[in-house]
């Protein structure tokens, strides 16, 4: 059980959370998501950069150490990265040219198993960008560096996977083409496909691609993203079963939450006894559900972590999943109430 507290780094002001096998953190746009996204994928890379650590926050564009910045990433009760505080700093900005190694901590002693990969939020310009892309590198257009470097993953897993069915449709690399075939006839480029297909093939791919080069950790933004209900109930089953070790999604979509306490419940329900485990398997596969046991469950708010997973239960809490739900229902509650009121005003 791995444990991360930062304080005072961008957006992110107070946060103290356990990182476990399968993640899940929600919240509102400019909550401060991305930005731990990203930091969570530099610190389980942690023994890659142990003298380049400050590079890999620009790379990253997160790049907001600052004079009482602190972060502390820690296994049980031993430290591997710490970055706080100490000299070699000019009013609020840490020195980055000559930073002194004494602000960064990082354990060499510590086994090096970690190899963590970044899923962006906008693997949705991808496949515009596919036919374009080395035109816009030679060009030194300013594309995101963290954007090309999953440019460069999803090349390689196109080059691995030629098809896969994703959706109800199935994806194909034929003739240097990404192809979407919405029956045995007819498809589309990837570049004319709907945006939900866009964003959704990016990420199957390179995450089927990523378990097959075994790789630890897995950082996804907005698994949701532009797809229907019934696709990210779809889209979320897949996720876990190609999950190679640790998974960390960040969601603004309650029924993400949904989802996940289904697949946590069919877990719990399975423990009970042989009957239902083998009835519960033909519902939710063995492959999709998730032990409670393993999960952690945050809402990031104003760059402030809560933790959302019941105690007693292991799974995400309702008043948590239901509260978009309250804010509809009030709402319309008030919409009501004045239209009794006013209804025969003339």
């Amino acid at each position: 059980m791995y444990n991360l507290v930062v304080k005072n780094f961008g957006v992110l002001k107070d946060i103290d959370i356990e990182l476990n096998k399968t993640n899940l953190f929600i919240g509102d746009n400019g909550s401060g998501k991305s930005v731990l996204a990203r930091l969570i994928t530099i610190i389980t890379n942690y023994d890659s950069y142990s003298n380049n650590l400050l590079d890999e926050f620009i790379k990253f564009d997160i790049d907001f150490i600052e004079a009482n910045t602190f972060i502390q990433f820690t296994d049980k009760d031993t430290t591997i990265i710490t970055i706080k505080d100490k000299k070699n700093y000019f009013g609020d900005k840490i020195l980055r040219s000559f930073y002194n190694p004494d602000n960064i901590d990082i354990n060499t002693l510590l086994p090096k198993t970690f190899i963590s990969q970044y899923i962006p939020a906008e693997r949705n310009l991808i496949s515009l960008l596919n036919r374009s892309i080395f035109s816009l590198v030679t060009a030194n257009i300013p594309l995101p560096r963290n954007l090309m470097t999953f440019a460069g993953e999803y090349e390689k897993a196109k080059n691995s996977i030629k098809t896969l069915d994703i959706l109800n449709m199935k994806y194909l690399s034929k003739n240097g083409q990404d192809r979407v075939y919405y029956n045995e006839f007819n498809y589309l480029p990837l570049e004319n496909s709907s945006s939900g297909i866009q964003t959704a093939i990016p990420l199957y791919l390179t995450l089927k691609y990523f378990k097959e080069q075994h790789y630890h950790n897995v950082v996804i933004e907005e698994p949701e993203q532009n797809l229907y209900p019934k696709s990210q109930i779809d889209t979320i089953k897949y996720i876990i079963e190609n999950s190679y070790d640790n998974l960390y999604l960040m969601t603004h979509s309650p029924y993400v939450l949904s989802i996940f306490n289904i697949l946590l419940f069919a877990y719990k329900a399975s423990s009970t006894n042989d009957t239902l485990k083998e009835k519960i398997s033909t519902i939710i596969p063995k492959q999709q559900q998730i032990n409670p046991k393993e999960f952690s469950a945050y809402i990031i708010e104003n760059g402030i972590s809560k933790n959302i997973k019941g105690k007693t239960t292991g799974m995400i809490q309702e008043n948590a999943i239901d509260e978009i739900g309250d804010m509809i229902d009030d709402e319309f509650s008030e919409l009501m109430e004045i239209y009794s009121k006013f209804k025969n005003d003339n």
